[in-house]
């Protein structure tokens, strides 16, 4: 493996795959804080930094969702768990769905939360406004090639405003079972998470009082969402 992906492993169930949570854009694993704390009771919990986002390097592979979904299949490997129930806020959603669309026989489910299968999917506004800032960063940057501090923000908003680049063609191929979670008031267009919904065979859509960021402000109706798929499907 290019990088070692710092995780911490909760729990001793070993009668269901893991729970794998999956960060958003320029997080870490400390966005799960409640669910670690809630499910690890009675499964399995692993929370993982991707590629250049909290205690992981961002090592020299390219810093790009596909990668981070590769990231995951090298880590899972060298862990010796053959399947998981991928559960992904915003990026850590769309991480999700391009692992399952590469690596579909490693996914026992998954729950994407705040996920978008392409950038327009984001409210206007917010892309606009991403749009702008990185033209801003890019601007910087040639003005002084060596500023980090732009330079790493740069790389965080590329992958929110070139990536992923899903289709519901694609999502259509994956056969698990999904749960698609949604803050009432997200920053991704209520009828862009309803396409998702729609377009993945075997999945439910619940929408949660909040934002973007209902995995931490509304944590308490997060986790019965989740538990309740899990027990549906028995995974």
């Amino acid at each position: 493996m290019n990088t070692e992906l710092f995780y911490t492993d909760s729990g001793s169930d070993r009668t269901h795959a893991p729970l794998i949570l999956l960060h958003g854009n320029g997080g870490n694993s400390s966005s799960f804080f409640y669910v670690v704390h809630h499910f690890s009771a009675f499964r399995r919990v692993i929370t993982v930094d991707t590629r250049g986002h909290g205690q992981t390097p961002k090592g020299d592979k390219p810093f790009t969702l596909k990668q981070f979904a590769v990231d995951l299949r090298e880590f899972m490997t060298e862990l010796e768990i053959p399947k998981a129930v991928l559960i992904g806020y915003s990026d850590g959603g769309n991480i999700a769905m391009i692992f399952a669309r590469m690596f579909p026989e490693m996914v026992e489910g998954m729950v994407l939360n705040g996920a978008n299968m392409f950038p327009d999917g984001l409210k206007e506004y917010v892309l606009r406004d991403m749009q702008r800032d990185y033209k801003k960063l890019r601007k910087a940057l040639r003005k002084n090639p060596q500023n980090p501090k732009a330079r790493a923000e740069l790389d965080l908003l590329s992958l929110m405003i070139k990536e992923p680049d899903l289709t519901p063609e694609q999502l259509g191929k994956m056969d698990m079972p999904a749960l698609v979670l949604v803050g009432s008031h997200d920053v991704i267009k209520e009828e862009h998470t309803r396409l998702i919904a729609s377009s993945l065979p075997r999945s439910e859509l619940a929408v949660i009082d909040g934002g973007h960021n209902i995995v931490k402000t509304n944590s308490a109706a997060y986790n019965e969402e989740i538990e309740k798929f899990l027990k549906k499907y028995n995974i």
